[in-house]
């Protein structure tokens, strides 16, 4: 076999691979936000027409006469499918989408081009925000401002610094001002979808100025830190109330305790002196004894004053007197 022989089979080769598998054609790189749609139209002759739509490389749709999903994907909720230009739509992207796409397509013995689309799902930029910090060095009379650049939506975004004469890159500036000097700063922040920006003038005055000190503080940590002083507050006071309270029933108790109009009835015991039925020496009335005295002894007052005067009185005898009527 001559070297002509060899080159045209080395050709036919080459062509039989192409006819067979087909041929990929350079990726092309389509960025999206989340929440949007990718649509993926199958732009091939429609004439005994099969298409396969893969991301990473499985299949997750197929065209033959009719659109119909395969197998089980993410997609399955999330994919409107038309017949009319034969394409199939990914709604609702999410970050995670992001990835390659494909639609292989035959017609017949025919092998068209695959196309293959690089897909970068993004979050948007939504809002950029300045935060900072001042602090003053009385010795050189300077002010020193560290500022901070925030941006919601992306996680990841890239940050630049403009305005008084600088330009750098990062979240994160610092800067110093003399007395009365002022600077307008800009920071942008984007990524390959989106860029947003916001601005921000900051100023060194004579007397420290505790408002923009605070300026860049979060007011969560602000709204926390007052939240707990006032817990602290109420638990304190609620303490401090228990402790007089608990105070004032126990002075109460031991008033009752010692200071007392009624003194103690005894039935049992036997009676008691002054001293001794007095416990603590402060009570009005004494202790009485219910103690049973002999019948020849004097019982009441009167009788004790009338006692000598007269004679006992037999009972059948009728008397005047109530005294000795008891007696």
């Amino acid at each position: 076999m001559n070297v002509f022989q060899e080159s045209c089979c080395s050709i036919l080769g080459v062509l039989l691979v192409f006819l067979l598998q087909g041929s990929c054609s350079d990726p092309g790189v389509v960025h999206k936000a989340v929440g949007e749609s990718l649509e993926l139209i199958a732009d091939y002759p429609k004439d005994g027409l099969e298409v396969q739509w893969t991301y990473n490389e499985n299949v997750f749709a197929e065209f033959d006469k009719y659109i119909k999903p395969v197998g089980s994907q993410s997609f399955l909720k999330r994919l409107k499918m038309n017949e009319d230009n034969i394409s199939v739509t990914v709604e609702d992207l999410k970050r995670q989408d992001s990835g390659s796409f494909s639609m292989v397509a035959r017609a017949g013995a025919v092998q068209h081009k695959t196309k293959i689309i690089e897909l970068h799902v993004h979050e948007l930029i939504r809002d950029v925000q300045i935060e900072y910090n001042v602090s003053k060095l009385q010795s050189e009379n300077i002010c020193t401002f560290h500022l901070r650049c925030l941006a919601s939506g992306d996680p990841n975004p890239s940050y630049s610094w403009s305005g008084h004469q600088i330009q750098t890159q990062g979240p994160h500036l610092n800067i110093s001002l003399r007395p009365a000097e002022n600077a307008t700063l800009t920071c942008t922040a984007n990524n390959t979808y989106s860029v947003n920006y916001t601005t921000e003038t900051v100023v060194c005055r004579e007397k420290l100025d505790y408002s923009s000190v605070l300026s860049g503080f979060p007011l969560k940590y602000l709204l926390i830190a007052v939240g707990a002083g006032i817990v602290v507050v109420v638990i304190f006071g609620a303490t401090l109330a228990v402790c007089c309270r608990r105070r004032s029933n126990k002075g109460q108790g031991e008033s009752e305790a010692g200071i007392t109009v009624y003194e103690e009835v005894n039935t049992d015991g036997p009676a008691k002196k002054r001293s001794e039925s007095v416990a603590n020496g402060m009570s009005i009335y004494e202790t009485v004894n219910d103690t049973k005295l002999s019948q020849n002894l004097p019982q009441t007052l009167y009788d004790k004053i009338n006692y000598q005067r007269h004679p006992a009185v037999s009972t059948s005898t009728s008397t005047s007197s109530p005294y000795q009527e008891v007696l």
